[in-house]
């Protein structure tokens, strides 16, 4: 093992961040990557390293300089080969349960969706809670789509920032500790940040890699449905019926072609790849299309004194019909709840026309209609108060579709002016270009369209400039040592919205033109974001065994709207860090039993700025009224955390260990309230609130051989538990008001509720209950229903006391045997999909409850019917507790190289992500998501299933 501290870094000047030039700013910032006071590890023979995930806590030190005393930024890096072994849409997927701490929920939109990536717990009422992704060092936009938060809303989703990114492009990614990401990324740091280092080519070394992933999709987890009844309640059926929503479903699949070329000598070395993924989804017409383009070049002048990086990165993406759940344009309401449409059906006539013997929904979805000179809907059953129309209508003739194009180019220089002093300057620009359109045929229900049709179209336009300036001092004197960063870092992002539509003027004749001026509708809006910062970061050590880490970045924030500056302000973020290598003390102890032992304290304050999402259409107007009340200032979490790393019999085995606490500060609360008597919404805002995570994360590797078979593994565990510390009242418009914040929910139906209280924590579930008498027993009135209470009552957290990941690897001459095993214990779901399947008559528990007679209810024999039309939250409570086999990797490596020299390797596999559900008892998966939002988590309305994906791959090398 070889390790890279911080004077290898500067000294060989590995530029973590690139980029970029604006053609509208010139910034100037700080480029902290390239220098950031971490060790790193890499294994020396790259064909020997089959880690998941490795600690930086190398028990080496004794064979290296005293400058590689391990700083307190303790980190997590996972090799990016790992995540390319099952590939995903998305690799964020394959990230699960590699990471302690992080915990990752897929949203369920399908392939090429976005995800939940949520570190340490939640900090913030308004803004969002997913990490920060850094590219090469550089703060990504995060992208984020709008936060769902109704039962209505779901069809139309999209992608995050962070799925543009093929997983063949990626070197490694990793966490950086609060305290790093303090310094480094100060506003935007306080979820946490995850680092992600690409690709570039090498000295020396010609290469050639091709590549081909396909995998097949099913449904993985669904709910149970009957086939011994008729629907709606209907008589017993002779023989069981034929019917299952399975059926509706199609074999989805994910292709994803690579190839890469790189080349490089002593001076000059350039890397360019290619990359296509074409995705099906499961619900026919869902389909995602993205291509990739990249090259990087570096280079080495003036004696190795000057080295440069250009990189430049290209995405387009196609997305249709992304559906994560809801009731409109979802077309699994009726396919659960309508046997009909899966059945074929006797000849049926209708006004026009007939239909020929056997015939189903999906044959004649539409109809010509002579009146409006055009195609209609067939769909004879109405909508049900669920808005429901012929699922093939929904998928065929509710159309929504995006198109993405990213562009990221950035140049990077350091020069090394002197054995001790070096300096580097950098500069990015990334701009993502997106257009959403939203397609209502005639006929469609008309909660969506008008009798002619509707349209929709949204666009946006995002920029970013990030450019920074660094110089670096490195200084030893005897057993002394100091470390220090100086810099300058500028970053302007720009956002330009605009959101139109509305009915059409003319049939089916989509587009802004023609729209019913009376009933269309414009929203336009830019917004400018500006954070100039600047920094110092010192490093102390003595000898090998002692650190002291001392940093600090203030930052000047402008956030403006139309040109008009709304919030300004300046924030400074401290942050400490002390480590202690006990054994460096006990020269003789090391490559025995304890092969290393560090201790560490690190102190960090991080801000959370507000960033806008991206809007997908017919945008509500909340976010004006957030700027009045100036809800985008910053929110500031303080962070103890204390580490604890070990390696043990001459590093096979390590171990390491943190306890933490966070208390994030300034918190805004701000929510719509209905006043009845006036019959309108007004805008209600708690100020200075605070939360507090406290936590534990637990990683246990392994390193070796077992005979003549190499394996590493490794398991790990993280438990973080969130408080609601303090809430203050609520006011409007700055005057005080009689309502507390625990009488504002975040999400409410009928059947549940999801509450902010002091005390609580964020993604409490409160759910309506029976009434009951004083033992607790539901009261049956007159044998035929159960009144509902009119309080509600606590049902839990959606979100997992604790979680674990066992992710194992195995090598044997040429043979690979990988898996991954996550699972999470506690936490509770809501199904509101199971109790519109049990009201319908469609689900296998009402079939169980009329073959046994009914429902005891305290000592009542009740029918089924009627107990399950008095169907209350409870009922519908899950465990969201759930284990699985997430991953799992069989892989040969030929040895073409024995009789055809020109090719290096030739590696096939077979593949598959979430294979089996080991334990679970929700009829939902858990683990999926309807949004990457706060406070929609853990409720399912039609949700769309997720996936379960095996296929092959095959990778060769020249």
């Amino acid at each position: 093992m070889k390790e890279h501290n911080i004077r290898d870094l500067a000294d060989c000047c590995y530029l973590r961040t690139l980029c970029v030039l604006s053609v509208k700013k010139i910034g100037i910032a700080l480029l902290l990557s390239i220098v950031i006071p971490f060790s790193v590890i890499h294994a020396e023979d790259k064909k020997e390293n089959y880690t998941h995930a490795t600690q930086k806590t190398t028990a080496e030190t004794l064979e290296l300089s005293r400058d590689t005393v391990k700083p307190s930024y303790v980190l997590q890096q996972i090799d990016g080969a790992e995540l390319a072994k099952v590939k995903d849409a998305s690799f964020v997927n394959s990230l699960t349960g590699r990471l302690a701490g992080v915990t990752i929920n897929s949203v369920a939109s399908g392939m090429g969706g976005a995800n939940k990536v949520l570190w340490r717990g939640y900090r913030s009422f308004m803004g969002t809670n997913n990490v920060l992704y850094a590219l090469d060092g550089v703060p990504m936009l995060r992208l984020e789509p709008d936060q769902l938060s109704d039962i209505y809303s779901g069809a139309g989703q999209t992608g995050d920032g962070i799925s543009f990114l093929s997983a063949d492009d990626i070197e490694n990614v990793y966490m950086l500790s609060a305290a790093a990401a303090s310094v480094l990324y100060g506003s935007q740091s306080a979820n946490g940040v995850m680092m992600i280092d690409t690709k570039k080519a090498h000295p020396g070394k010609f290469s050639v890699n091709v590549g081909n992933s396909t995998t097949f999709s099913s449904p993985f987890v669904m709910p149970e449905f009957q086939q011994t009844y008729e629907a709606m309640w209907g008589d017993k059926l002779r023989n069981k019926s034929s019917w299952n929503p399975v059926d509706f479903f199609r074999t989805g699949h994910c292709i994803n072609n690579n190839l890469s070329v790189s080349y490089g000598n002593e001076y000059n070395q350039t890397r360019f790849s290619a990359a296509m993924m074409n995705n099906a989804g499961i619900i026919p017409n869902n389909d995602v299309d993205r291509y990739n383009l990249s090259l990087r070049n570096t280079s080495s002048l003036l004696n190795h004194n000057l080295k440069l990086d250009v990189n430049l990165k290209y995405a387009h993406t196609a997305e249709q019909n992304m559906l994560s759940q809801g009731m409109y344009s979802n077309p699994l309401l009726p396919v659960y709840l309508v046997p009909d449409i899966l059945l074929r059906h006797d000849e049926t006539s209708y006004p026009g026309g007939t239909f020929l013997p056997g015939y189903t929904y999906k044959d004649y979805f539409e109809r010509y209609d002579s009146e409006l000179g055009a195609n209609v809907q067939y769909w004879p059953d109405g909508d049900r108060g669920l808005g429901m129309q012929n699922p093939y209508w929904v998928i065929n003739r509710n159309m929504f579709n995006r198109k993405k194009s990213r562009l990221l180019a950035g140049i990077s220089a350091a020069y090394k002016i002197a054995s001790w002093l070096d300096v580097s300057f950098s500069a990015h620009y990334d701009h993502d270009s997106e257009t959403g359109t939203q397609k209502f045929y005639a006929s469609t229900i008309p909660q969506l369209a008008g009798r002619l049709g509707s349209y929709y179209e949204n666009k946006a336009g995002i920029g970013q400039l990030y450019s920074n300036l660094v110089f670096n001092v490195r200084k030893s004197v005897g057993d002394f040592s100091i470390n220090a960063h100086l810099g300058t870092s500028f970053r302007n992002a720009t956002f330009d919205y605009t959101d139109a539509g509305g009915n059409l003027r003319s049939l089916n004749n989509f587009g802004l033109s023609d729209l019913e001026d009376d009933l269309s509708f414009l929203w336009k809006r830019e917004y400018i974001d500006r954070n100039t910062a600047t920094f110092l970061l010192a490093q102390f050590g003595y000898k090998q065994w002692f650190s002291l880490d001392l940093g600090g970045r203030c930052e000047w924030l402008d956030f403006r709207m139309d040109d008009t500056s709304l919030f300004s302000g300046k924030c400074f973020y401290p942050s400490m860090g002390v480590s202690v290598v006990p054994t460096e003390w006990m020269p003789g102890n090391r490559g025995t039993f304890l092969s290393y032992l560090k201790v560490g304290y690190t102190y960090s304050e991080n801000g959370n700025s507000s960033e806008l999402r991206l809007p997908l259409g017919r945008r509500d107007r909340v976010d004006d009224e957030r700027l009045k009340n100036n809800i985008w200032d910053n929110e500031r979490t303080k962070t103890h955390e204390v580490g604890l790393n070990m390696s043990f019999f001459n590093n096979k085995v390590d171990v390491d260990a943190k306890i933490y606490k966070s208390s994030t500060l300034g918190l805004f609360l701000g929510m719509p309230h209905t006043v009845v008597s006036a019959g309108s919404t007004v805008y209600l805002v708690a100020d200075d609130n605070s939360i507090e995570n406290k936590g534990i994360e637990l990683s246990l590797g392994t390193n070796m051989y077992l005979g003549p078979v190499k394996w590493n593994g490794r398991f790990v565990y993280s438990l973080n538990k969130n408080e609601i510390k303090k809430l203050n009242g609520l006011t409007y418009q700055g005057e005080d008001t009689n309502l507390s914040p625990e009488e504002l929910t975040t999400f409410r139906n009928k059947y549940c509720s999801v509450k902010v209280k002091e005390g609580g924590s964020i993604g409490d579930v409160y759910v309506s209950d029976f009434e009951r008498d004083a033992q607790g027993n539901a009261i049956v009135r007159d044998g035929t229903y159960i009144r509902q209470s009119e309080n509600a009552v606590y049902a839990g957290n959606v979100n997992p006391k604790y979680t674990m990941g066992l992710v194992n690897n195995f090598a044997w001459k040429g043979l690979e045997l990988g898996f991954v095993i996550n699972a999470r214990f506690g936490g509770i779901g809501v199904s509101l999909t199971q109790e519109t399947m049990d009201a319908y008559g469609v689900s296998e528990n009402v079939a169980a409850a009329r073959e046994q007679g009914g429902v005891w209810v305290n000592g009542e024999l009740m029918e089924a019917r009627n107990y399950y039309y008095s169907s209350v939250g409870t009922m519908y409570v899950y465990d969201a507790t759930n284990i699985r086999l997430a991953e799992m990797s069989i892989a040969y490596h030929i040895p073409v190289n024995r009789w055809v020299k020109w090719i290096q390797d030739v590696r096939v596999a077979l593949v598959g992500r979430n294979l089996l559900m080991l334990y679970n008892k929700a009829p939902f998966d858990p683990e999926s998501t309807a949004s990457t939002g706060t406070w929609y988590q853990g409720i399912d309305f039609f949700r769309q299933p997720s996936y379960r994906n095996m296929g092959f791959s095959v990778n060769l090398t020249f």
